[in-house]
């Protein structure tokens, strides 16, 4: 692509056995822009839906990771490993002599439902003086793990349970918050239950807003063209929600200097769009303590 920047979104499908930087870094490559991130991991072991924002779209991230994601998957009731999914040695195992009925797990489901507070994985990314979670897990070093808050907006059983003698399994769908460990999810259900249990599968099938229907297998990205691939990315514009505020000439001389405006109206997002000569330049955010809009994200000053 030479010197010029994509600026954008990408959704990708990713495969499972491949973490979400491996994908980054293929991109990375296939297109020649080293500014290009992610709007929230995906463990190797799950597929699905992965948002990645390229060139001035990475100021968006946080924006883009503050959507809810949900996720299609499958808990099994009756042992429990250290990872907290089918990837880690078993850790606790109570074999079940028959199996839960399903109002029992649809009310554990239930229970979950709204505010809730998580203990992270051990083995996670999250960092404690320093360190990340899975390193203090591999030195076998005790950690004082923190608590997160999450917030989950759906949580139901899909499937009918299946009970093949020891274990029990069944399908479930969740829409969830940023910062939610679904795999704690599903062993917080066991806890629930009185039971050891496992997230074996999962797939996010939407998040930041964009589902799997508009994402493309990373295989058939990189087998692409370079400009084809550039055609399936979403422009800036088109990932934004908040009121438009087209600037007059005296306005985008203040806006494109960064300077403070303290006589726009209000509105409920807290949140402008500014366009000049209809082209997008900057977001303002409304400082309730000042009284005034700032600048939040610069796209262009020119």
């Amino acid at each position: 692509m030479g010197d010029k920047m994509v600026d954008g979104i990408l959704v990708v499908n990713k495969p499972v056995g491949m973490t979400s930087f491996d994908v980054v870094a293929r991109l990375r490559r296939r297109l020649g822009q080293k500014k290009i991130g992610h709007a929230g991991t995906l463990d190797p072991s799950v597929d699905g839906v992965l948002v990645l924002a390229l060139g001035k779209a990475t100021k968006l991230i946080d924006v883009l990771q503050s959507r809810p994601k949900t996720y299609q998957g499958e808990i099994t009731l009756g042992f429990q490993t250290e990872t907290e999914d089918r990837e880690g040695t078993i850790i606790r195992e109570q074999a079940l002599t028959s199996p839960l009925p399903v109002d029992d797990i649809d009310q554990a489901l239930a229970h979950f439902r709204g505010q809730i507070t998580q203990i992270p994985p051990l083995y996670s990314a999250v960092k404690v003086a320093g360190r990340r979670l899975y390193e203090y897990a591999r030195a076998n070093e005790p950690v004082e793990r923190p608590t997160r808050s999450a917030y989950i907006y759906d949580f139901k059983r899909t499937s009918q349970p299946e009970f093949d003698g020891r274990y029990q399994s069944f399908d479930f769908q969740a829409q969830v918050s940023k910062g939610t460990y679904i795999r704690t999810l599903a062993s917080d259900v066991g806890e629930f239950l009185n039971l050891p249990a496992t997230m074996t599968r999962l797939t996010r099938i939407s998040g930041s807003c964009f589902d799997l229907s508009q994402a493309s297998p990373l295989d058939e990205l990189l087998a692409l063209p370079v400009a084809q691939v550039v055609e399936r990315i979403v422009p800036i514009n088109q990932i934004l929600d908040w009121p438009i505020k087209e600037l007059e000439q005296s306005e985008w001389f203040a806006v494109s200097n960064g300077q403070k405006i303290s006589d726009w109206p209000i509105n409920q997002s807290g949140y402008l769009q500014l366009y000049y000569q209809g082209q997008l330049k900057a977001v303002y955010q409304y400082d309730s303590e000042q009284a005034l809009w700032r600048s939040r994200y610069v796209f262009s000053n020119r």
